[in-house]
């Protein structure tokens, strides 16, 4: 899905099996660089007191921290890297993932890491971890289809299978089968925030409009702990010529970091799109006060010339 950094590669699997990482060595690892996370089992519950080793391989260290009550947890003051997580925890089996952190000032999507009890069968677990590596090496139709085998051989894996599913549709540009999966996993969590918040921004990344709008009818916003979120949506929104839903979600954005850069300019534009120019010159002063330097700074000058 389109963000305001791109696309990053996240391996989530529904079963995979990881080795641990190598132990912080260095400090090099040490930088502005910050993501975000929830671990759950199979169900999409979320699952406290994780463990998580962070190792970035590049600069031959990491560190160790654990999730909190709501199965979060959140990896701050790290450089630019692919990082190598392992979540570890009684009556689970270890996972490992590795999330590409492309810079510092990447703003990385929330990652949601579910856990498999242990003693699944060998077979099972062969089959996760060829999904698996396929996803992590962007082999996402191969993904899908080895997530489908899995479906087949263990629907009491629904859940998590299907959400697995249809990440590997939204990385293959299918958004409309993509929903179609998510909508399973809401099926058995209505509650589940994240999910239901990707599933919109795909919605909104095919043009189904009010399929878009459904779903975000029934997302608790309390549960967003990211501006990013709601900025993607409203640049979906503004793509799509959904001004007034552009606007309102940049509002959004704003509201949850109110010296969030991007979530401004991108107001100002919408606001100029309506010949709103009262509102445009306030947000992109706005820029101006945050960020005065740079190329979003320059464009706005350069807008507030022309707005008579």
């Amino acid at each position: 899905m389109r963000s305001r950094t791109g696309s990053s590669v996240v391996a989530l699997a529904s079963l995979g099996l990881g080795l641990l990482g190598a132990p912080a060595s260095t400090q090099d690892w040490r930088g502005n660089g910050r993501f975000v996370g929830v671990v759950t089992d199979d169900a999409g519950k979320p699952l406290a007191g994780v463990t998580i080793k962070a190792d970035c391989p590049e600069r031959g260290g990491g560190t160790t921290l654990r999730s909190d009550k709501n199965g979060r947890w959140v990896l701050g003051g790290v450089v630019a890297c692919s990082w190598n997580l392992d979540f570890s925890a009684d009556g689970y089996q270890t996972k490992q993932i590795s999330v590409n952190l492309p810079g510092e000032s990447s703003r990385l999507r929330r990652i949601t890491v579910p856990l498999t009890p242990a003693g699944a069968s060998p077979q099972l677990r062969a089959a996760a971890r060829a999904a698996d590596d396929a996803y992590k090496a962007g082999r996402f139709a191969e993904a899908r289809a080895e997530y489908e085998k899995l479906l087949a051989a263990s629907p009491e894996l629904a859940t998590t299978i299907h959400q697995q599913i249809g990440f590997s549709l939204i990385q293959e540009k299918q958004y409309g089968q993509a929903v179609e999966h998510l909508e399973k996993v809401l099926a058995a969590d209505p509650a589940n925030a994240q999910i239901r918040a990707i599933a919109a921004q795909a919605a909104l990344e095919g043009r189904m409009m009010d399929k878009a709008r459904q779903l975000l009818a029934g997302l608790d916003e309390s549960k967003i702990g990211s501006p990013d979120v709601f900025f993607n949506m409203g640049v979906n929104f503004l793509n799509a010529g959904a001004t007034d839903d552009a606007i309102a979600y940049f509002g959004k954005a704003i509201a949850l970091d109110p010296k969030y850069v991007d979530g401004y300019y991108r107001r100002a534009l919408g606001y100029l799109g309506q010949g709103r120019t009262a509102a445009a010159r306030a947000d992109f002063q706005k820029v101006l006060e945050l960020q005065p330097d740079g190329e979003m700074a320059s464009l706005s000058r350069k807008a507030l010339e022309q707005i008579e």
